[in-house]
This record gives C-alpha cells, structure tokens and sequence, in this order.
C-alpha cells in the first residue's frame, strides 16, 4: 500500500540517490542540475510537497510551485527512484487524489516534460493532462512537451 508523508531530507536523499534515468536526463536538459540539487531546489520552491512511500522506502516526490496568483497557475513536477517501478500500477491509481488535492491549491497545473521522458508522459496522460507537441527548452536545447491540467 502506497501512502503520501510529508517529505524530509533523508526521504530526498534516498530518492535521488536512485533516481530513474530518465529523470536524471531531464532535470540534467532542463537546467544541469544534478539529482539532488533539482530535488532540493523543487522541494524548497513548493508550497505543496509530498513523498510516495512503500513498505519503508521512499519512491517518488511530488510538488507544486504556485506560479501566478492572479491565473492560478501552479508548477507542478515528480521525481522518482528505480524502485517506484516496481509499484507503478498502484502509484498510478493512488496519485489522482494528489493531484485532485494540488487542483484546489492552483486550479490551473502546469510545466515542461522531456520529450524522452516517455514513463512521465504516459502517467500525465493517464491523469488526464493535455500534452502539447516538443519545443526546444533548457540549456542544451532539447525537446520537451508543456503540459497543462485545469480542474
């Protein structure tokens, strides 16, 4: 059973010491950030931040960045270990009501998915995000696809 806890530096370390490769690629293409700086910088930059945890072990992170007050545009990102994969049908299902909870915050969820990213695009799609076509982005210029959600 997967539950959501409040994040601590311990649950962040873990994560990005295992984090998914495709991850590491796209934080890495979005600003050169390494795994824990990127995690770091998100976790401090939310005013909404989660953990996934399973039989001890911290899988991914989720957080939001509240963008524009007036809009109520929000930032939203995941990042995630190898082991999640092993629970990826459950996080899938258990993750609607965090994002249904981030929609209350900021009724407009938004932000930027490396196009090799293929694991990520098919979790936005199954939650019912609208995917738009690649576009250069981030400091080498490589594909990424914005992606938006509106309750």
């Amino acid at each position: 059973m997967i539950e959501f806890v409040r994040p601590t530096v311990e649950m962040v370390e873990s994560i990005a010491a295992d984090m998914r490769q495709a991850d590491i690629d796209e934080v890495w293409a979005s600003n050169h950030h390494t795994p824990l700086e990127s995690m770091m910088k998100g976790w401090e930059a939310s005013d909404f931040s989660t953990v996934a945890m399973c039989d001890g072990e911290p899988l991914v992170m989720i957080g939001l960045v509240k963008r524009d007050v007036l809009s109520g545009s929000g930032v939203v990102w995941m990042l995630g270990a190898n082991r999640a994969m092993k629970y990826k049908k459950e996080f899938f299902r258990q993750t609607k009501p965090v994002i249904d909870e981030m929609l209350t915050i900021c009724p407009r969820l938004c932000n930027m998915v490396h196009e090799k990213n293929t694991g990520s695009i098919q979790w936005l799609k199954w939650l019912g995000f609208t995917i738009g076509e690649p576009i250069p982005h981030g400091s080498d210029g490589e594909l990424f696809r914005r992606f938006y959600l509106e309750r």
